[in-house]
């Protein structure tokens, strides 16, 4: 990656990024700052995290390389011209500019004294920051991935996508580990990220963005509000995530306040799409932008003196009983018994991964003779070109069906991308976040019944 050092912080230009419309007064418009720009040719697997101190960005650098045949890694995504998609843990010193340490691997995320990150690689791994050393077999690998850090009652804490949480005592997993409680009403929520003082999570019910405690079913919060994955600020007051920006193919972000129940958007003055912010321990906004003019990570600050607005009333969650022509109503529903479709971004860097998987299922199902339709459809904020980038480069040739913004919010895909709805007949029946594996998707259809004809 080459860049000059003098231009990673420099304020952006409002020039370039600020329509003249959207330009508020200078008591509203929060500063932005540019912070590390991303190669032309690079992907970002999931989410970035910012050290809490916010010198450090912890990020899994995605890149097409020469592919040697016959390597398997379950970090590597093979095309079919030969080419190895990789993601790469890459640690970048924001202040000079260094790339601290990189290794194959994902799900980077920082201790609260920014000295350590815990990631996916080789093992469920922890790096120095200091040492450079790296702990192995922190725990196993089968209590999840998608890591977010606590310091709860003095000792680390450590909680994972499929809601497994586990003390540490040094770079091991204390065992065994616990589990988020089912509670009445939410159930235990999907895809859950921790509170620094590891007493809350934010998660996902019926497709808003919840808060809720980590041990038991008190300290409920439903926000209303379809976003992604929240990250809390070090205090415990706010939360920020992004959400789909109304009647536009951008998304914003938007910091919660969970004392007076309001949310504020942050880059309503931005012209690109920011994603995936978390929080520094001085109160600023680390996040993804992506626009013509810039794309790479940003900073934002000064935000709370932007007017809030109240919450949406509890209760706006999506129906627990929706059919085809609630997300589809521009296509015929297929007239086989089921129905999958997978639900997919190009801003998201799991979507290669989805839909290679869900092509060779479809294949499996055909060879198979289930009865079984497989489809895809992209959200509508992706743009044609790179549709089409994507599509050629990893070779998928999946059948796609029109999705309307309406659409996409009479899904769980505003929580996630991409997300799998399977329907039975015209109803929807279930729903999976994130990229499902082969295996995963076979082992799904068939528990739901569906059979070969």
């Amino acid at each position: 990656m080459s860049y000059t050092p003098l231009m990673r912080l420099i304020p952006i230009s409002l020039a370039a990024l600020l329509t003249a419309a959207a330009i508020s007064t200078p008591a509203q418009t929060p500063a932005f700052t540019r912070a590390y720009p991303l190669a032309a040719t690079e992907g970002v697997f999931a989410y970035s995290r910012i050290s809490p101190d916010g010198r450090y960005l912890a990020y899994a650098s995605q890149a097409f390389d020469t592919a040697r045949p016959g390597v398997q890694s379950p970090t590597n995504l093979y095309g079919p011209a030969g080419m190895v998609k990789s993601q790469t843990v890459t640690i970048v010193d924001l202040k000079t500019g260094q790339v601290l340490y990189t290794e194959r691997g994902i799900d980077p995320y920082w201790s609260l004294d920014s000295e350590r990150v815990i990631y996916s690689g080789p093992t469920v791994s922890i790096w120095h920051r200091q040492s450079g050393e790296v702990a192995r077999n922190v725990v196993a690998g089968n209590l999840g991935d998608y890591y977010s850090w606590a310091v709860k009652d003095g000792r680390d804490l450590i909680l994972t996508i499929t809601g497994n949480y586990y003390y540490l005592d040094g770079d091991k997993g204390v065992m065994p580990a616990s589990k988020v409680p089912n509670c009445p009403g939410i159930g235990a929520g999907d895809r859950p990220l921790i509170s620094k003082d590891g007493r809350q999570i934010t998660t996902f019910v019926r497709g808003n963005v919840i808060v809720r405690d980590l041990a038991d079913c008190d300290g409920v919060i439903n926000t209303g509000i379809a976003g992604q994955k929240a990250d809390f600020s070090y205090d415990g007051r706010y939360i920020a995530f992004h959400a789909q920006r109304a009647g536009t193919n951008h998304y914003d972000i938007l910091v919660v306040d969970l004392k007076e129940k309001t949310y504020r958007t942050v880059t309503a003055s931005l012209t690109g799409s920011s994603l995936f912010p978390n929080f520094t321990r001085d109160g600023r906004l680390s996040f993804r932008y992506d626009s013509p003019e810039y794309r790479g990570f940003m900073f934002a600050s000064d935000f709370l003196s932007l007017p809030a607005s109240p919450l949406p009333p509890a209760g706006a969650e999506l129906s627990a009983d929706r059919v085809w022509g609630d997300v589809f109503a521009e296509k015929d529903q297929p007239s086989t018994g089921y129905t999958m479709v997978l639900i997919w971004s190009t801003w998201s860097a799991h979507s290669p991964m989805a839909l290679d998987d869900t092509q060779r299922a479809r294949e499996y199902f055909r060879n198979q003779h289930f009865d079984l339709t497989v489809l895809s459809a992209v959200e509508p904020a992706s743009q044609p070109d790179d549709v089409t980038l994507l599509l050629s480069r990893n070779g998928i040739t999946l059948p796609s069906i029109p999705l309307t913004p309406a659409g996409l919010a009479q899904t769980e895909g505003r929580n996630q991308m991409p997300t799998t709805l399977l329907f039975r007949g015209d109803r929807l029946i279930d729903r999976r976040l994130g990229a499902q594996s082969f295996d995963e998707l076979v082992n799904w259809v068939t528990a739901a019944g569906a059979k070969a004809r």
